[in-house]
């Protein structure tokens, strides 16, 4: 495990992809919907280049050689007015794609990653259902 202090940004979308059920009813309302499909469609970190690098170190032994063939978790906390501690867990990971954009100037340097996500829980929440995923 290895924290990292150099994150700047970012963004993450979630989804549970539903459908309706139908029936025979005569007013042509569902009967209910279906459990649904869950799924991460996006997750992208932006990164200090030098804090992406102790990642990226860290992860190339997990992936034998490859950090794009490492599986991690990340865990991360925002603390708002100094009290409310905001938590997700993102598992699953893995780095799918990185675009770096070095030009000359005052800006730092930064790396866009792409990370594939299986999963996200938020202050200890799912979107995804967890009484249908306990094996019976």
């Amino acid at each position: 495990m290895t924290t990292l202090n150099g994150i700047q940004s970012l963004d993450f979308e979630q989804t549970r992809e539903r459908k309706g059920v139908y029936g025979m009813r005569r007013d042509g309302t569902p009967l209910g919907k279906t459990a649904g499909k869950y799924g991460v469609k996006s997750f992208n970190m932006k990164f200090l280049v030098a804090s992406y690098d102790t990642l990226t170190d860290y992860l190339t032994p997990i992936g034998l050689g490859s950090y794009g063939d490492a599986e991690f978790s990340v865990h991360v906390q925002y603390i708002e007015n100094e009290v409310d501690v905001i938590t997700y867990d993102f598992g699953g990971c893995t780095i799918d794609g990185e675009k770096e954009s070095p030009a000359e100037g005052n800006d730092e340097l930064t790396v866009d990653v792409t990370i594939g996500c299986l999963s996200i829980i938020k202050n200890g929440k799912t979107l995804f259902s967890v009484a249908r995923g306990i094996p019976s």
